[in-house]
């Protein structure tokens, strides 16, 4: 067995978050990946709160537009799948239909969240974020000569990498 190692939060977040994006790019397994993803997210949220960073989009931001008396519910719909992935306590018998979407946001979200805190952009990450804008263009407003470069690149091809 390997001698101990030491890890900051924030290196377990990236480790999980960069594991996560290789598992995804290699048509891994979807609950392997939003698991990774989420504890890499709630890592990230933490220290960014803790650091007083700006809100993140998913867990933070959304639901800032969400009445309050739905608040909880729409809380809920976000954990659903993380928490039905690690406990098993109150829900053994129980299945869930699981849409993998929401771990590509999270993703995103954490990758943003994560260059903001450290501004360490790995190489992994900035594959991520271009595949996601280039099969995501129209959420994003962007200039037209990067749509116009974006045009020329094909996703299954950066997904290859």
């Amino acid at each position: 067995m390997k001698e101990s190692i030491r890890i900051s939060k924030l290196d377990a977040a990236k480790r999980q978050l960069e594991t996560a994006v290789r598992i995804y790019f290699s048509n891994g397994d979807p609950v392997s990946i939003h698991t990774l993803v989420s504890a890499s997210y709630n890592i990230i949220k933490d220290i960014n709160k803790k650091r007083e960073g700006k809100p993140m989009l998913v867990k933070e931001v959304m639901i800032e537009f969400v009445k309050p008396e739905y608040q909880k519910m729409i809380k809920g719909i976000f954990n659903e799948a993380e928490n039905f992935f690690k406990h098993a306590n109150l829900d053994s018998e129980k299945s869930l239909d699981f849409n993998p979407e929401l771990s590509e946001l999270l993703m995103l979200d954490a990758i943003s969240h994560y260059y903001g805190l450290t501004g360490e952009d790995s190489p992994l990450f900035q594959i991520f974020r271009a595949w996601y804008i280039i099969n995501n263009p129209l959420m994003f407003n962007l200039p037209e000569e990067t749509k116009r470069m974006m045009g020329s690149f094909d996703s299954e091809s950066i997904k290859a990498l």
